[in-house]
């Protein structure tokens, strides 16, 4: 159950990331703006991966102690 919560949180946070690039975008047009934009981006990408592997992880454990 521990890995379906972290999971989840991960793909939320990875999402709102993902989502305050856009806002860092609009702010300034620099170069810190857009190492700040496409840090962001990969994070969000990145932490969605994680959390979506954590979740089928959970889910593929979860189906196998059913078969048993």
């Amino acid at each position: 159950m521990k890995k379906l919560k972290t999971g989840i949180t991960l793909i939320v946070l990875g999402n709102v990331l993902y989502v305050s690039k856009d806002f860092f975008a609009s702010v300034s047009q620099s170069a810190f703006g857009d190492f700040t934009e496409g840090f962001l981006l990969g994070m969000g990408v990145g932490l969605n991966v994680i959390g979506i592997i954590l979740v089928f992880i959970h889910l593929a454990r979860e189906a196998k102690k059913d078969q048993q």
